[in-house]
């Protein structure tokens, strides 16, 4: 009877074939598709809006707050897909199980603009709301584009996650000595 050395080299050998499948048939089939350009231009503009609209003193608290939105939104996308909750499809980058201009682009702006924008609106106001356009509007979008797929997941689920790490980002833009991390 094989131990979990030789068991786990096999279970490795076949996620290398399915991966090597995966490549192929994203190369085929999702490569130049117009979703694949839609991912492709939403990072373009995504990432413009950013640069030309962005206050530039506060650059360095924005982009702790960027860095941890797209940190947590592709921790807990990752963790999703590999729980079977939901899938994207069309992936920019096919080694990568993560929606791309979603996790590290598209998100982690729309929290920088929420915590740069109307100052003087209460916090949790803008976490939420930008957490209901990103679970109710944003990710419907997605999944009627058919982008993204809900498998055994809720947009209310999407909804609380997004307000979190809305949250946690705005944390990490508070903090002002930032060597001292």
């Amino acid at each position: 009877m094989p131990g979990y050395k030789e068991l786990s080299v096999d279970i490795n050998n076949e996620i290398v074939q399915v991966h090597r499948q995966a490549l192929e048939i994203w190369k085929e089939y999702v490569l130049f598709d117009w979703h694949w350009w839609f991912g492709v231009l939403v990072t373009i503009i995504a990432i413009a809006a950013w640069v030309f609209f962005y206050e530039k003193k506060n650059r360095v608290s924005l982009l702790m707050a960027g860095l941890t939105a797209a940190v947590c939104s592709a921790t807990l996308d990752t963790a999703g897909h590999y729980l079977g909750l939901y899938d994207y499809h069309y992936d920019v980058i096919p080694i990568i199980h993560n929606y791309i201009p979603w996790d590290f682009i598209f998100i982690p702006v729309l929290v920088m603009f929420a915590i740069q924008l109307f100052p003087s609106r209460s916090i949790i106001l803008r976490g939420i709301v930008l957490s209901a356009l990103i679970a109710f509007a944003g990710l419907p979008f997605l999944h009627w584009i058919d982008i993204y797929q809900l498998l055994n997941w809720r947009y209310v689920y999407s909804f609380i996650s997004m307000f979190i790490i809305f949250l946690a980002a705005y944390g990490m833009s508070r903090i002002r000595n930032h060597s001292d991390l």
